[in-house]
């Protein structure tokens, strides 16, 4: 297997670890954003010099990987433990997100959401899309201690959107693995029997299980990247399918673990669904890393409001001491800044039409 040359860096505290998840996520969703649909052939076409920020001037914004993991992250916080309030936090948040207009949604999670608005208990399409993945690593980081729990709020987030049991088995698979570095069970990459064997735990599906044994091949060949993307990417990329972007992701992560740049430099060289995988490979490599471990051209370049670097941080360290200063209030203001997130994101799809192809 081809690893990282640089030096493994492992978080300073559980608190740490938990705030390079969230960042990770955000920062990872950033620099992923430019290039989200583009296949590998056109994103190395696009690309020069060292990978950084593209999406306006230098600097990076946050789509809805983040905004959706800032809202788990609330709505665990305000709710306590208790799974009742969680999901009507949680649902609330998704309600207001869908009426301040955001750029990028999933198809699934907008019926979903609209089913919300329209009074429906059961409110989950049945999709595999990558959509609860995207908010499950935090549960896993604050929950760290506690598996049933985990278990609980993450099948509760899922099905809000997502009831193909795929989906669920796919965001449980990235709790857990962030479960693991947060509680420092993991502070040096895990031997490859160990990761596959708690995979394998976690559903007895045949898909599932072939994917697994994906991850194991991926993981023990010369060049990993190379096997992820004939398994789990293509010509196009990797898709938001929770069977794609989920293997692909740990690939990354476990390829390049100590290495946030490294982890984030072969999800945006695959293509396809770049800022999600990037966002959710992101998590994972913040967590095993710490702050410390994500570039600070990256964590300076983050442009936005009001979920903020600060804010972000500031919301992290509330998720291990709740004394420290952060509102768990939603934020209106996101709808004029998806107005000028979305004028951005426009300017950028008439520069694809753009060569080189």
């Amino acid at each position: 297997m081809t690893t990282t040359t640089q030096k493994e860096i492992v978080p300073a505290s559980t608190s740490d670890a938990i705030a390079g998840c969230l960042l990770g996520a955000a920062v990872g969703d950033a620099v992923g954003l430019p290039f989200e649909g583009l296949s590998p052939g056109r994103i190395a076409r696009l690309r020069k010099g060292p990978l950084q920020y593209r999406f306006f001037f230098g600097h990076g914004m946050v789509s809805d990987d983040t905004d959706h993991a800032i809202f788990v992250t609330q709505a665990l916080m305000k709710s306590k433990g208790d799974i009742g309030k969680f999901k009507k936090s949680l649902a609330w948040r998704l309600r207001f997100w869908l009426i301040c207009l955001p750029a990028g949604v999933g198809f699934a999670t907008l019926r979903s959401i609209i089913k919300l608005w329209l009074g429906f208990t059961n409110s989950g399409i049945y999709s595999a899309g990558n959509g609860p993945c995207m908010r499950s690593a935090m549960t896993g980081a604050i929950l760290s201690d506690d598996a049933s729990a985990r278990r609980a709020h993450v099948q509760v987030s899922t099905l809000l959107t997502h009831t193909d049991p795929k989906a669920f088995t796919g965001a449980l698979a990235i709790a857990e693995i962030a479960a693991r570095l947060v509680n420092q069970k993991w502070q040096t990459r895990p031997p490859i029997d160990e990761l596959t064997a708690m995979l394998n735990s976690l559903s007895s599906d045949t898909e599932w299980q072939a994917a697994v044994k994906g991850i194991q091949k991926s993981c023990l060949a010369p060049e990993p990247a190379l096997i992820a993307q004939k398994y789990f990417g293509g010509k196009n990329g990797v898709s938001g399918y929770t069977m794609h972007t989920v293997p692909f992701t740990i690939i990354a992560w476990y390829q390049h673990f100590g290495s946030y740049h490294d982890t984030i430099d072969a999800v945006v060289n695959a293509g396809g669904d770049v800022d999600s995988v990037a966002a959710i490979a992101g998590a994972l490599a913040g967590a095993s890393t710490g702050l410390s471990g994500i570039p600070q051209e990256w964590q300076d370049g983050l442009m936005d409001w009001p979920h903020s670097r600060k804010y972000l941080q500031a919301l992290a360290c509330k998720a291990h001491d709740p004394e420290v200063k952060a509102g768990l209030h939603f934020s209106f203001w996101l709808f004029p800044r998806n107005i000028i997130f979305l004028v951005i994101v426009l300017l950028h799809g008439f520069r694809r039409l753009l060569p080189p192809y």
